[in-house]
C-alpha cells in the first residue's frame, strides 16, 4: 500500500524535527530493503563530488541503519536545504522506471512516499512512538482529500473548469474543517 507524508507536520508545523522524522524512517524501512539510490539536489558548493550514490545495503539490520544514517548525514550536509534530496530504498534493484520504491523521496516532503505492507507500516508506525514522533506521520494514499479549487473570484471559477483541484492531507483538513467549525 502507498503511504504519503502527512505534510500537516513536515510543512505547516514550524520546528517540527524533519531530520529526525526522515532519519527515524528511513532506518526503519531499510530494514526490508536491500538496495539504495541517494542524489543531492540542490548542493552546497559546486565541488560536491560525486552528487549521486547507489548500490546494495549492508546484510545486518545494524549496519543497515548506520549505513543509512550516514548516506542521509552525507545528503544533509551537502544540501542547501534539508528537503530537497533523492533518497530510494527498496527490497529489488532500483532501476525500473516508474516504480515507486519502499521509501521514495524523490524531492521533497510533497513527494514523499512509503510502499509498505501493514504489518511494516505498523512496525514503522511503533518506531516513530518510541523516537517521540506522530503515529500519523504517513496517511494511507486513499485517506487523502482533493476538492474543486476554492473560491468565488474569476481565477477560481477558471481554475475549477479546468478541473484544478486543492488537495489536503488528513490532518490539514481536520485542521481546516476544525477552523470553520469555530468561525461559525
Amino acid at each position: 500500500m502507498h503511504y504519503l507524508a502527512e505534510l500537516y507536520y513536515l510543512q505547516d508545523q514550524e520546528g517540527f524535527p524533519f531530520r529526525k522524522a526522515v532519519t527515524v524512517t528511513a532506518t526503519a524501512v531499510a530494514h526490508w530493503c536491500g538496495y539504495f539510490y541517494a542524489k543531492i539536489i540542490a548542493p552546497i558548493t559546486k565541488q560536491v563530488e560525486p552528487l549521486e550514490r547507489s548500490g546494495s545495503l549492508p546484510e545486518s539490520l545494524q549496519e543497515k541503519e548506520a549505513f543509512v544514517a550516514e548516506l542521509l548525514q552525507w545528503l544533509f550536509e551537502n544540501s542547501i536545504a534539508d528537503e530537497p534530496f533523492c533518497l530510494l530504498l527498496d527490497d529489488k534493484p532500483l532501476s525500473q522506471p516508474g516504480v515507486v520504491a519502499k521509501f521514495d523521496h524523490h524531492d521533497d516532503a510533497g513527494c514523499w512516499v512509503l510502499t509498505l505492507s501493514d504489518h511494516e507500516f505498523s512496525e514503522l508506525q511503533t518506531r516513530w512512538r518510541e523516537e517521540g514522533l506522530p503515529e500519523d506521520l504517513f496517511y494511507p494514499e486513499s485517506q487523502g482529500l482533493c476538492i474543486p479549487y476554492p473560491g468565488e473570484g474569476i481565477k477560481s471559477r477558471i481554475l475549477r473548469a479546468l478541473g484544478v483541484q486543492q488537495c489536503y492531507t488528513p490532518k490539514q483538513w481536520e485542521r481546516k474543517h476544525s477552523r470553520v467549525v469555530t468561525k461559525k
